[in-house]
């Protein structure tokens, strides 16, 4: 009877993984449809006067300091962050018991909805642009040449994919948060890894505040479910009682 309940979470799960990969191909246009993201709402309300172009700017230009510089790029870069979870997957199962697995298993279905759901789902759905595609002066990250700033005429040649929501800020903030439900000792730690992660997104250049909170938000919603599965169908390890007690 348990079997049958954990297959049935998991199904729940790639549930949301299918459905959003399949729509996205059939919803919106990509980047090289101007006309279309010329006339969108997002492009009407991107101005320097919106309220989330004054917070990025505050964190993407006021606070540039050699410091954010030199780490930011370091914290936001994809590939190093996989390396990262990797290690960290590799750590629960090798190291975790059986509870450790269990983590570990529910990490996969996490993660690949978190970023179909984002990225594949939502991104395509609601076409934003970056702010470095919408913004002169930007301070941003450019992988092949470093910091730049990117000129006051808009020219839309840094990035190809949409902006809303954060699928780093829904990625980190679903594994962090999932497996700082499971070993709450840790929560506090990973929620302050996601939270510095998400907000180097916002400091590189490529996502505004708007986009960063909505991928939190989807990455809470999506690790509070995960656990409430997790919890509910998953073995649980029995504490061992105290030496002078009887079994």
């Amino acid at each position: 009877m348990k079997k049958k309940a954990i297959r049935s979470a998991f199904l729940i799960l790639i549930t949301l993984v299918i459905v959003p990969a399949t729509s996205a191909y059939s919803l919106t246009p990509r980047l090289s449809d101007a006309d279309s993201l010329s006339t969108s709402t997002w492009h009407k309300i991107e101005g320097e006067s919106s309220p989330d172009a004054g917070v990025f700017r505050f964190i993407n230009t006021r606070l540039a300091n050699p410091l954010f510089d030199a780490v930011m790029p370091v914290i936001t870069d994809f590939d190093k962050s996989r390396i990262i979870l990797l290690l960290l997957w590799s750590a629960l199962v090798l190291f975790g018991k059986s509870k450790g697995k269990w983590v570990a298993l529910s990490l996969i279905p996490l993660l690949v909805a978190s970023d179909q759901i984002s990225s594949g789902f939502l991104k395509p759905l609601f076409h934003r642009l970056r702010p470095c595609e919408v913004l002169g002066n930007v301070h941003f990250w450019n992988r092949d040449s470093g910091w730049i700033t990117t000129p006051v005429e808009i020219t839309r040649v840094y990035k190809s994919s949409f902006s809303f929501p954060s699928g780093h800020a829904a990625n980190i903030t679903a594994s962090m948060l999932f497996i700082g439900l499971v070993y709450r000792k840790l929560l506090v730690y990973l929620v302050v890894i996601a939270a510095i992660v998400s907000f180097s997104r916002i400091y590189v250049g490529v996502h505004w505040p708007l986009d960063v909170s909505a991928g939190i938000a989807l990455g809470i919603l999506l690790a509070v479910f995960t656990y409430f599965i997790f919890k509910r169908f998953t073995p649980q390890e029995k504490s061992p009682l105290p030496a002078d007690q009887p079994g």
